[in-house]
């Protein structure tokens, strides 16, 4: 009997104002159900029954209402609470060809705030870069997506953080948070720093999928994009799942080994399609979703007749 027990996980820390963080694993296998509206959102697929859904790490009750956030009032009234960063090291690791990390918050008011965001190589604590989440090219809103239910959470914020450039294969990687990297909406809740190599951190697979063109990338109608699919240890198999065939399709859908894959662009608008990635006992072990905004290619312009002129 083939393992469904999906060994992916979503660390979940306390972000609070003053005092420890505390985290435990939870389990996030990726989505394979319907596309993400975000490039590289992680993905769950469906639960089964021996698949336990994902836990928050335990938190503290407010001694009274937190009436300036009632959506919230479950929550600690001087935190910014829970969250769960991905990718990380319980096992969910970044797909080669990825190029965004993700933070899902319970609270549903958070929003990027003043302090940076600062990845580094763990290899010699070297800075890889430093991000202003501010900046809204580097960090927006993501959907609310299944991850959410995972966590046994009725909702809450997800925020895409966008690096300056795709994390090199087998490298691992750490984050550090200034001091009010989030805040709650009324700036009354800042998160506390991270300035450790273990609160959140990842390696990049071996295994992925690297597009001729950046995903995001406005295209034409007809035009046939090109990818290179690598299926390296510990994947086996990768699958091209959730997307639209009346509006994109490709020239294999499953793929064993490294191969070159195909995209053909059929209609106007945007359009998304997953690669994930499988193990030997048939777990997802990863996924990245890929999107293109198609228009109609521009009309050829009318080359002007050709006049004779004569010299008499």
């Amino acid at each position: 009997m083939k393992k469904t027990i999906l060994l992916l996980f979503l660390a979940t820390t306390l972000l609070t104002a003053c005092g420890q963080q505390a985290a435990s694993p939870d389990i996030t296998p990726p989505d394979v159900s319907a596309p993400a509206a975000d490039s590289s959102a992680p993905q769950t697929a469906p639960e089964s029954a021996d698949a336990p859904k994902a836990a928050a790490s335990p938190e503290t009750p407010p001694e009274s209402a937190d009436t300036d956030h009632p959506a919230d009032a479950a929550l600690p009234a001087d935190s910014i609470g829970p969250v769960s960063f991905t990718p990380n090291e319980k096992g969910y690791s970044m797909v080669y060809g990825g190029d965004t990390l993700h933070a899902y918050f319970k609270r549903k008011d958070v929003i990027p705030g003043s302090g940076k965001m600062i990845i580094k190589n763990s290899a010699d604590n070297s800075v890889v870069e430093e991000i202003d989440l501010q900046d809204t090219d580097k960090c927006v809103v993501g959907e609310q997506d299944s991850t959410f239910s995972l966590l046994d959470w009725d909702g809450g914020t997800h925020l895409i953080i966008q690096l300056g450039k795709m994390p090199a294969s087998g490298e691992s990687y750490y984050v550090n948070l200034e001091e009010g990297a989030f805040t709650s909406q009324d700036g009354s809740l800042l998160s506390k720093a991270v300035t450790d190599n273990s609160t959140w951190c990842y390696g990049v697979a071996d295994y992925g999928i690297l597009p001729s063109l950046p995903s995001g990338s406005a295209v034409y109608v007809g035009d046939v994009l090109s990818a290179k699919i690598l299926v390296r240890q510990p994947a086996v198999l990768a699958k091209i799942e959730n997307y639209d065939e009346n509006r994109v399709r490709f020239n294999d859908k499953v793929f064993e080994k490294d191969a070159e894959l195909e995209i053909k662009i059929y209609q106007i608008g945007e359009d998304s399609f997953t690669a994930t990635f499988y193990d030997a006992d048939d777990n997802p072990i990863g996924s990245l979703t890929l999107s293109y905004t198609a228009s109609m290619p521009p009309e050829p312009e009318e080359e002007a007749p050709r006049k004779s002129v004569t010299d008499l």
